[in-house]
């Protein structure tokens, strides 16, 4: 994945690969000591969503490797 800048995902819409839009990145988690980009959380669209584990806040844990493409959407498997 190309370098991309955590405040340009801010509230950026997320869509699975089969085209169904799961909510919008609501923050980011991050290596400290790598800097590598570990979780995206969404907030969910919808209840049922359950491809992704969710915290107790019911927001999605996406792992980075999951990320296939970000432009207008946060684009994951």
């Amino acid at each position: 994945m190309t370098t991309v800048l955590a405040s340009t995902l801010s509230n950026k819409p997320v869509m699975g690969s089969d085209g169904k839009e799961l909510g919008t990145v609501h923050n980011v988690t991050m290596n400290v000591e790598t800097g590598a980009l570990e979780y995206v959380l969404v907030t969910p669209k919808a209840d049922d969503v359950h491809r992704f584990e969710t915290d107790d806040d019911g927001t999605l844990l996406v792992p980075a490797d999951k990320i296939q493409n970000v432009d207008d959407y946060l684009m994951v498997e």
